[in-house]
This record gives structure tokens, C-alpha cells and sequence, in this order.
């Protein structure tokens, strides 16, 4: 009985250190966006703030279009969460309850597009859209990550935990596939979709090498590009900086704490089938 709560108690303290590992660098970084620069040199450093500088967030946006970026970004983060579901849905129905000749080789094609580094195809994606005249427009930001495989393999997965005989009653009072589909399989996924966007959401809103190739205009740059506006010659304006960092990290932590009670069932039951 002693070595079960002593093992508990251990285990619980590891928890806490280690939530304070992961914490505390967001912490330091909202900190730091709140002190005036010459706090931000002192020695040693402080922790919280002599003096809170709550001018810094609104300086932001007067050391570049930071809104314009911010706008960029949610924008293509949008259409291409809602691109991924209006695609990934129906090809992850497909595979999960279709039969059609083929579809375990096509979904090993799907599979194995996971496996190719992105910056693999950064060139040829380059001269591609470079073609059709796409660079620094929205559409090169957002057309090719419209699909994901990695979408498609979760809804996939997640499908299948779903029991037939709800498909089977749902025929039986004469629903077509699509009908199946948009009134029994989507409603019953929601916490599968909300993971999905997600996960698309964090790559489209952290994406910093691609935005930075296929965009020359300052007024298409996203957040993470923008960030680099913050860094001179003359050194590095730590405050500013922290503080658009910290307007940058802000949807995805929200975004989080929307979905963080759906993201461990979700990806249980994905596993358990397939």
C-alpha cells in the first residue's frame, strides 16, 4: 500500500515538472512582451516585469502591417481547414465503407504521400505554380494543401469504429450514400472533424519556409514571415517581437483548449481499427 502512493506521489511530482518544462517558455514569452527594452537586458533577469508595459501589443502593428499578416493567415487557414473536410470526408467514407477495385492500393498511395518530406517538394511545387502564374496570389497559399492524407487516414480510421448497423438502418428508410454519409457518419464524427481541423489549422498557421518562398509582397505575408520584421541590423527588438509572438501563439491555444477533450478519444479509437 505504501510503495502503490509513493509511486503515485512520484509520478504526480514528474507531471508537475513537467508541465512546468512545457509552461514555463510560454510564460517567459508573455512576460517579455510586457517589459520595456531596457528591462529586457537588465542582469540578472527578473522574471515578471518591474514595469508592465502594456503598449507593446498595440506597437505591433506600427512596426508593419501586422494585421494585414494576421488577416493573411486566418484567411488561409480557413480555407484550407474547410478545404480538407469538404475533400476528406467523402474519400474517407470511400475507403471506409466502400469496395471498389483497387481502393487498398490507392489508400497505400494516400499513406505513403505522408512519408515525403514537404521541402522535398518545394521546387517543383515552386516552378509549378510559378507557371500558372499563381505566385504571390492566395491561391498558391492555399489550392495545394486543400487534401491531406493525413485527414483522410484519421477520418478513415475513425469511421470504421462506427457500427454498420446504423448504415444499414438508415438504407432500410431509403437513404442514398451521400444521405448516409451527410446524416448518420458526419454527426457521429464531430469530435473526429474538430481533431482533423485541428491538426490542418497548426500546419497552415505555423507554416513559415513555404509562405516565405511563394510570396514577394509584403502585403501577402503571413504571421510567421511577418516576424521576421522584428529582427535588424541594429539588433533584435525582444519585446515587440515576444509580444507578436505571443498574438501569433494565441489561436492555436485557444484552438487547443476547444478541442483537447475530443484529441485523446479521437485518436484512441482511430487506432483501434484498420
Amino acid at each position: 500500500m505504501k510503495s502503490t502512493v509513493v509511486l503515485r506521489t512520484v509520478s504526480n511530482v514528474l507531471k508537475v515538472f513537467l508541465a512546468l518544462v512545457v509552461v514555463f517558455p510560454i510564460l517567459w514569452m508573455i512576460v517579455t512582451a510586457l517589459k520595456p527594452s531596457t528591462e529586457v537586458v537588465t542582469w540578472p533577469p527578473t522574471f515578471l516585469p518591474r514595469h508592465w508595459h502594456w503598449g507593446n501589443l498595440a506597437e505591433v502593428e506600427r512596426a508593419g502591417p501586422f494585421l494585414r499578416w494576421y488577416f493573411n493567415s486566418v484567411l488561409i487557414a480557413a480555407i484550407t481547414v474547410a478545404g480538407n473536410l469538404v475533400f476528406g470526408v467523402p474519400a474517407a467514407f470511400a475507403f471506409a465503407r466502400l469496395k471498389f477495385r483497387g481502393r487498398n492500393l490507392l489508400f497505400l498511395v494516400v499513406l505513403g504521400s505522408l512519408m515525403i518530406p514537404g521541402e522535398v517538394l518545394l521546387i517543383p511545387l515552386f516552378v509549378f505554380l510559378n507557371k500558372l502564374g499563381w505566385v504571390d496570389t492566395y491561391q498558391a497559399l492555399t489550392v495545394p494543401f486543400l487534401a491531406n492524407g493525413f485527414v483522410i487516414f484519421l477520418l478513415r480510421q475513425f469511421f470504421e469504429t462506427i457500427p454498420r448497423e446504423l448504415e444499414e438502418a438508415a438504407v432500410i428508410d431509403g437513404c442514398g450514400l451521400l444521405r448516409i454519409m451527410w446524416h448518420v457518419v458526419v454527426p457521429l464524427s464531430r469530435p473526429a472533424l474538430a481533431v482533423s481541423a485541428f491538426f490542418v489549422f497548426i500546419g497552415s498557421w505555423n507554416s513559415y519556409l513555404y509562405p516565405l518562398i511563394v510570396t514577394r509582397s509584403e502585403s501577402m505575408r503571413t504571421v510567421t514571415v511577418g516576424l521576421s520584421l522584428f529582427k535588424s541590423e541594429s539588433g533584435t527588438n525582444w519585446p515587440l517581437l515576444m509580444s507578436a509572438a505571443t498574438l501569433i501563439a494565441l489561436p492555436a491555444m485557444i484552438a487547443f483548449l476547444l478541442i483537447e477533450r475530443h484529441l485523446k478519444d479521437t485518436m484512441a479509437l482511430s487506432g483501434v481499427r484498420g
